[in-house]
């Protein structure tokens, strides 16, 4: 993951913080389950991202293999993960 689990509880208080300050949103549960509820989320889908970065990995890996250096790896590896983000319906 890019970030650390301390790192996505310091963003999402940050955003509820923000929100509360420009008074757009008001609570029905605690704050605290809120953030919690956040982050969870939020580490759900960085989980998911990372399965997908480690498929486009392999997959680039073998396509490597066959056809050596004459392909810009980046740019490469982006086409797969995008593929594989629309194969799996994942929302971005």
């Amino acid at each position: 993951m890019r970030l650390s689990e301390f790192q996505v509880k310091l963003l999402c208080q940050k955003v509820i913080v923000g929100l509360k300050a420009k008074k757009l949103i008001t609570f029905k549960k605690p704050e605290t389950e809120v953030l919690s509820k956040m982050q969870e989320i939020f580490i759900k889908d960085l989980k998911v991202e990372d399965a997908i970065n480690q498929e486009a990995e392999k997959i680039l890996a073998q396509y490597e293999a066959q056809m050596g250096d004459k392909i810009d790896r980046q740019k490469m590896f982006q086409m797969i993960k995008k593929q594989l983000i629309k194969d799996k319906g994942v929302i971005v």
